[in-house]
């Protein structure tokens, strides 16, 4: 007998230390992991909210991800104040086993930077498919949105788990010494088993025994209860109801399907954060401010700054040498150029200072520090830049050699041929990118007809409503006529330019320096070369002859020779005093004062200042080059026309917004909530059954019979008297139902107002985006004009508009002013489109969360997208019809003396109206 109660007692106690140490932490996160994840690929299943291969763990490449193992977490870096607490806290000797997972320095990922692709200068390529790839990778938000996601699947998984079988058991071992007699041992054994019904009833099985012995010495024990215990519970009348006991979990059903819509509303607004810098309202996407466009935009403004400088720079010099040459009289043009100069290189270095702040608080966004070296660089870009950045980098090479060759102590000559041949061949580079962008302005032709038309078609009603906006903006007569002016007037002659400058800069590539000083002092050209300077206005004019004798020996004697250009000057002056009864000693003045300039000048090199207007004149003709280029761009670039309406917009966004889903959703939770709390206002009526059967006998053993089973049937029944707090909470209910039908129907008023000015702002960036670009061609043609003025060189003599410093700068501004303006156009309609298809609820993304472009958003789309959704859409229960209005008694009274006025009638609706589905056109469905 001894022997029975120490196996027993052993394996009682084996029995504790398994049940209560349980498994592992690795096997109770997988099996979470495990249900989870099955919750979530059952409710994946609908493609207008499928989320591809959802993981919750962050991957190794990610900064979030966590190197070492989530059961055994090392302990992280503590502040030392603290940290002292742990150890020792209350006068009490804290735990010792702090450390027995280690300890970590870091919280971050350490290796997440060795996954970073970078180039040759240490820097991350980053376009806008990068930019999206980095954020979903190391987005803090995003990881956020995916564990709401889970979060709200392990609802749903507790509240099914409260309908399953649940089994418990348990062991309990009692070793018993009273004060006098003898001692005890008692093992009390419970095992047992529940399930929850749908219609509230419950019922449990027990396997429950109780043995005790007696250790006297002739090991006496007996049996305290019965083997086998049944109950079961049925509410008769409060929470009897399918809709009251199925509540929570048909709750947590229907927010984990509103949190998988909003995961995808959430990917779509971070996309568009991502993207745009625009955080819709409606996706719960947090902060707002720069996107990829607008670093896109920053670098294309720095570059038209850039620009604005080059072209301020180097009028500046050509004025100055024009003021030194007397073709200007007044300084002040000269320093109101170096004036605007200055104000243009402080504004260059502001943009480059933002910009630089502008990336940081933009890779900050997308998870990352903002140390990390990055370099913006993206296909849009290019499609947007209305001249080539190689081009823009020739400018400021060819500015720079001419700074050197306007210093008069620096040594230049050393590479000047290899300087003429390199950049006659980057510049014929830049002619080959000219020709490209003429083809594809002729392949664009027709679409940018159809888009003229489009256009006229969107003023039309604008026009007629008094609105003067100027016909060449949308006359596609004007549009051919412009693209034949280009295309057969200006860029030949330009070209024609160019290939005078490369004949010049072959000069001084393939000429020994002495040889070519000959030619040019002698003026012996090749036939070739003397046409190429007669077409760049590069030939000096024969000296004037006057009429007087004494002005002819004066020029005779002072030997002038055309080489000299400074003496231009002091020929005008001659030309300006001498008469015919010019006094002898003034002409005596003259002489003298000629003579010294005359010894001089001749100390000066002609062969640098030749060298020095050739290049001067090539710098003119690739400014010229460089208008080119923007002109037949500007003229080639499209925009994706939107023509729907607002109220086809309003209808899809009804059928396929997700929020709007949601909200629909919501109002009817609210609205069961008043069933749910009616169903407390009842009283108490269940019915119990309870019974046992079997029993352990020391002389007959384990038995079931009659004798050691009983079964009890009761009915209890709780009047409701006091119902207070639960009339109250029924009441608030209504209140709160109230609420959310006003919430709903304001909220579509604001679907609706924000589909309206979205489609408002689509219109008017388009309309914006003809404008400017119309502005950027007319600040061309100035800025053309003006330069034409200053093309001469100084020494031609005669004088120039005296307002043409002023006249240049603003045509310089107002050509960069008109170019930001349409660049930020194009950002703005670019935005408003994505918008649109967001807030339509048609945005679609791919497996790596990239926008999918819908192309042209208009009646024939929409009718696409309809279509699509039939098989959704007739799956659908239709919503019963409203009951006709029930009449209100008139009260016998007149309405003037009552406080407020009671309406004749009111109408009752048993749901929301349906909004009538848009039958459009499906050819489009069976195009695609």
């Amino acid at each position: 007998m001894n022997r029975f109660i120490c196996s027993t007692c052993l394996l009682a106690f084996v029995a504790v230390l398994v049940t209560c140490t349980g498994c592992s932490r690795q096997f109770y996160r997988n099996k979470a992991d495990h249900e989870v994840y099955s919750v979530i690929r059952q409710g994946n299943n609908d493609p207008r909210w499928q989320i591809e291969d959802y993981q919750i763990n962050p991957d190794p490449m990610s900064r979030m991800h966590d190197p070492h193992s989530p059961d055994c977490q090392p302990m992280p870096i503590d502040d030392p104040t603290a940290h002292r607490k742990m150890h020792s806290v209350g006068g009490h000797r804290g735990s010792k086993h702090w450390y027995e997972h280690g300890r970590t320095r870091h919280v971050e990922n350490p290796y997440w930077k060795q996954f970073l692709l970078v180039n040759d200068r240490g820097e991350i390529p980053l376009d806008k498919e990068k930019a999206v790839e980095l954020a979903r990778l190391h987005s803090p938000e995003f990881q956020t949105a995916l564990e709401n996601l889970y979060l709200a699947a392990m609802n749903v998984s507790q509240e099914r788990f409260r309908f399953d079988t649940q089994f418990y058991g348990g062991d309990s071992l009692l070793y018993s010494i009273p004060g006098r007699g003898n001692p005890a041992l008692r093992n009390d054994v419970n095992l047992r088993a529940e399930r929850l019904f749908a219609t509230g009833g419950e019922w449990a099985v027990e396997l429950a025994n109780s043995i005790t012995w007696t250790l006297n010495g002739q090991g006496t024990w007996k049996s305290n209860s019965s083997l086998l215990n049944v109950s079961v519970v049925q509410p008769l009348l409060r929470g009897a109801s399918r809709k009251v006991v199925l509540e929570r979990l048909t709750q947590s059903e229907r927010d984990f399907l509103a949190e998988l819509r909003r995961m995808i509303l959430f990917q779509q607004g971070h996309y568009t954060r991502i993207v745009t810098g625009t955080a819709p309202r409606n996706t719960g996407v947090s902060g707002s401010g720069g996107g990829f466009y607008r670093l896109l935009a920053d670098q294309i403004q720095i570059q038209n700054q850039r620009q604005n400088t080059i072209g301020l720079e180097e009028n500046l010099h050509r004025l100055s040498e024009m003021f030194n040459a007397g073709q200007v009289d007044n300084i002040s043009q000269v320093e109101e150029m170096r004036q605007s100069l200055l104000s243009s290189q402080s504004r260059l270095l502001e943009l480059i200072n933002s910009y630089q702040s502008n990336v940081e608080a933009y890779i900050s966004s997308l998870g990352l520090p903002p140390d990390l070296k990055i370099s913006i660089s993206d296909p849009l870009l290019e499609q947007f830049q209305i001249s080539s950045p190689t081009l823009l980098i020739l400018q400021e090479d060819v500015a720079d050699f001419l700074a050197i060759l306007r210093q008069e102590n620096h040594t230049w000559s050393r590479n000047l041929k290899e300087t003429a041949q390199t950049v006659i061949r980057r510049a014929e580079g830049e002619i080959a990118i000219l020709t490209q962008d003429l083809e594809i302005l002729q392949k664009n032709i027709p679409n940018r007809h159809s888009s003229l038309k489009n256009l006229e078609a969107v003023l039309s009603e604008r026009i007629a409503n008094g609105e003067r906006i100027d016909k060449r903006v949308y006359d596609t007569q004007e549009f051919d006529k412009r693209i034949e002016v280009l295309r057969h007037t200006d860029i030949p002659r330009n070209l024609a330019r160019l290939q005078a400058s490369f004949t010049l800069l072959n000069l001084i590539a393939d000429t020994e320096e002495q040889i070519l000083r000959e030619m040019i002092r002698n003026d012996s050209f090749a036939p070739d070369v003397l046409e190429a300077l007669t077409l760049l206005n590069l030939i000096e004019p024969e000296p004037v002859h006057h009429n007087s004798p004494q002005i002819e020996s004066v020029l005779s004697d002072l030997e002038l020779s055309v080489e000299i250009e400074d003496t231009a000057q002091y020929i005008q002056s001659l030309h300006d005093s001498f008469g015919e009864n010019v006094t002898p000693q003034r002409f005596t003045e003259l002489i003298a004062a000629a003579q010294d300039m005359i010894d001089e000048l001749r100390q000066r090199d002609i062969y640098r200042d030749w060298v020095r207007r050739v290049f001067s004149v090539f710098q003119y003709e690739l400014v010229s080059l460089s208008l080119m280029q923007t002109r037949s761009r500007l003229d080639a670039m499209t925009l994706l026309p939107v023509s729907i309406s607002p109220e086809e917009a309003f209808q899809v966004a009804s059928e396929f917004r997700l929020d709007w889903m949601n909200r629909k959703s919501q109002i009817v939770d609210i609205w069961r909530q008043i069933d749910i709390t009616a169903d407390r206002l009842k009283g108490v009526f269940d019915l119990e059954l309870a019974g046992a059967l079997g029993a352990i006998d020391r002389d007959r053993g384990l038995r079931f019979d009659a004798d050691t089973g009983n079964l009890d049937v009761r009915f209890r029944w709780e009047s409701p008297l006091t119902r207070y707090n639960e009339m109250m909470a029924y009441r608030r209910s209504q209140i709160e139902y109230q609420k959310a039908r006003r919430d709903y129907y304001t909220y579509v008023d604001s679907v609706q107002s924000d589909l309206r000015n979205v489609l408002r702002n689509v219109q008017m960036s388009y309309i914006n985006f003809e404008i400017n670009r119309n502005a950027v061609l007319v600040g061309t043609i100035r800025v053309d004009v003006v330069q034409l003025e200053m093309e001469r060189p100084p020494v031609r003599g005669g004088r120039i508009n005296t307002n043409v410093a002023d006249q240049l700068i603003r045509a310089l501004e107002g050509l960069m002013r008109s170019q930001n303006d349409l660049l930020n156009t194009w950002v703005a309609y670019q935005t408003q489109r994505m918008l649109l298809d967001l807030y339509m609820g048609t945005m679609s993304l791919d497996a790596q969360g990239r926008w999918i472009d819908p192309g042209v958003i208009g009646s024939n789309a929409v009718g696409a997208i309809f279509n699509s959704a039939d098989a959704v859409a007739l799956s659908i229960q239709p919503v019963s019809p409203m009951p006709p209005p029930v009449p209100v008694p008139v009260l016998p009274m007149r309405l003037s003396s009552m406080p407020n006025p009671i309406p004749q009638s009111v109408s009752v609706s048993s749901g929301p109206e349906e909004l009538p589905r848009l039958r459009l056109n499906r050819r489009y469905v069976e195009s695609k």
